[in-house]
């Protein structure tokens, strides 16, 4: 059985999609035996994300040759053996050897060979024949013997990693072993639990396995709490993980989740009076939406949610005297109620603050919530590696070039948000990037429902009333309206009616011709024609004749 037969069987069962985790779990823990898979399916919680190890009842006829073998093999051989399951299905001979000194372990391994458990994978390197058999010797172990063992395992790896080579262990092994080890219990150990899952799970969001290091993180706020860390410092942990748990989001359920962890978050941090947690909860909700390129100055419906959030997260802003470092997330703050509610002072507040404090990401989402030099912020969001903040800029200048009747303008600027949306971007990108899809193809004439029924499916998992009202937009839309550029003088052409525009905004020939998608030569041939045929020399008569172009 592979992996889809497997999430099919277990959708079926449980009515819904389960997390793929869970479904690779079981397969590797199964051998994709569908007997053994068959066997066991009613034990499954199917809401597990599969991080963790789902506890199981072998049946005793699947089991039982398992437990034969290794009950005819020695004490010694048995704590070997045991010991060699805690590490994995495959181990390395150093590995065992650190988890077991003092012990004859390439006796006890000769005997599990022989018992018929076990066989040499290659040099130095053993694996279990069966998953089945790792997992029955895994159970012969007592719960505080197995995280004992875990413990072990844990430090080997580690002492191992910092060696480095071909041995060193990955920072899920470490994280898996760090956690079944604080069952133990203990400051240390549970702290250890902490910053193993931190690291696993800053290592996901590097790897854009969001819904992975949501797992982690949310691991990580687990461990704090039972380590009696201050609240906000769990809170922390938590706005990760629903931070996370929204840019991976692909359903209802998991944005449910994200906005629970984040809520949850932004209380904390109130009650501790923690600017920079509550910041990090509202900011985790995401920024409000837009409907789309062809969606004219329709507006999404309002999130309560984010809003309260927002705003609950600017009433803590000192009114004067704001530390230097929290100038960033204050702009960001200001900027995205701004979006949400319409304010263009505070937009420009926001703006003013932004550059004060330096950061150009904060800089580039006040320009957005401004509504100018959208060039700007898809330089810094490209120079940033923020494709979020990229998705965003090239949707609203594709909105406002089809304001401007600019078709072949919002075309290319709608063909760069497609291309953002594969399988490894966050939500609101891939949304964004589908939607750009299915736009670039109603306005070439040629509307494309599977499309646009994908980017609304997309949409739905991040904002489900504005991936309505956006694909009803998309759906709706009849061709550009009439924009308020200048009229056609001098039988312009529609190529230099959009060299035009950019040209009374002062903007130089290199940049028109980023802007347009066009060689710079061919912007200046462009120019040459409308200097000519509007009987101008200069730029500057140019703009002294139709003005700086602030209407268009």
């Amino acid at each position: 059985m592979d992996h889809q037969q497997a999430a099919e069987l277990l959708r079926q069962r449980a009515g819904r999609p389960v997390a793929p985790r869970l479904v690779e779990q079981l397969l590797r823990r199964t051998d994709a035996d569908p007997t053994v898979l068959d066997a066991i399916l009613d034990q499954v919680d199917t809401d597990a994300d599969g991080l963790h190890r789902v506890p199981l009842r072998w049946p005793d006829e699947l089991a039982d040759p398992a437990r034969v073998s290794m009950l005819s093999l020695s004490p010694e051989s048995r704590a070997v053996v045991g010991a060699a399951a805690v590490i994995g299905r495959e181990f390395d001979l150093a590995i065992l050897e650190g988890v077991c000194p003092g012990g004859d372990v390439l006796g006890g391994l000769e005997d599990g060979v022989t018992a018929g458990l076990i066989r040499e994978q290659g040099p130095h390197v053993y694996a279990f024949v069966r998953a089945l058999g790792r997992e029955v010797c895994y159970d012969t172990l007592g719960p505080r013997q197995r995280a004992e063992l875990h413990e072990r395992v844990a430090a080997v790896l580690a002492r191992l990693g910092a060696l480095g080579g071909l041995r060193a262990a990955t920072v899920q092994e470490l994280a898996y072993h760090t956690a079944e080890a604080a069952a133990l219990g203990g400051r240390e150990r549970l702290d250890a639990a902490v910053a193993a899952a931190a690291t696993a799970a800053a290592v996901a969001l590097e790897d854009a396995a969001y819904d992975l290091a949501a797992g982690y993180f949310a691991q990580a706020a687990l461990f704090a709490g039972r380590a009696g860390w201050a609240p906000e410092q769990s809170g922390r942990l938590l706005a990760a993980a629903g931070t996370a748990r929204l840019r991976g989001a692909t359903g209802a359920g998991a944005r449910a989740a994200g906005r629970a962890s984040l809520t949850g978050a932004l209380r904390l941090g109130l009650r501790a009076g923690d600017h920079g947690l509550v910041a990090a909860a509202a900011l985790g909700l995401g920024p409000r939406p837009t409907l789309g390129a062809l969606a004219g100055d329709a507006a999404p419906p309002p999130d309560p949610v984010r809003l309260d959030a927002l705003r609950d997260a600017s009433a803590t802003l000192p009114a004067t005297g704001l530390p230097p470092d929290q100038h960033s997330a204050a702009a960001r703050l200001m900027s995205r109620l701004a979006y949400e509610t319409g304010r263009p002072e505070l937009a420009r507040r926001a703006l003013d603050l932004a550059r004060t404090g330096g950061d150009p990401r904060a800089v580039a989402e006040a320009l957005l919530a401004v509504g100018g030099e959208l060039d700007q912020v898809v330089r810094e969001a490209v120079a940033l590696g923020d494709e979020e903040l990229l998705a965003r800029a090239y949707d609203l200048a594709a909105a406002d070039a089809v304001r401007r009747g600019q078709q072949s303008r919002a075309a290319a600027l709608l063909e760069r948000l497609a291309a953002l949306a594969d399988l490894r971007a966050a939500a609101l990108v891939r949304w964004y990037g589908l939607r750009a899809a299915a736009e670039l193809a109603t306005l070439r004439g040629a509307p494309d429902a599977a499309a646009a029924a994908r980017a609304l499916a997309a949409g739905q998992a991040v904002d489900p009333a504005a991936a309505e009202a956006a694909d009803a937009a998309l759906r709706g839309w009849t061709g550009p309206k009439a924009g308020p550029g200048p009229a056609n003088p001098a039988g312009l052409t529609a190529r230099e009616r959009e060299v035009l525009v950019w040209a009374l905004r002062g903007t130089p020939a290199k940049e028109i011709a980023s802007a347009l998608v066009l060689g710079e030569r061919t912007v200046e041939t462009h120019l040459a024609s409308i200097y000519r045929k509007l009987g101008v020399r200069t730029r500057i008569e140019l703009i002294r004749k139709l003005g700086d172009g602030s209407g268009l």
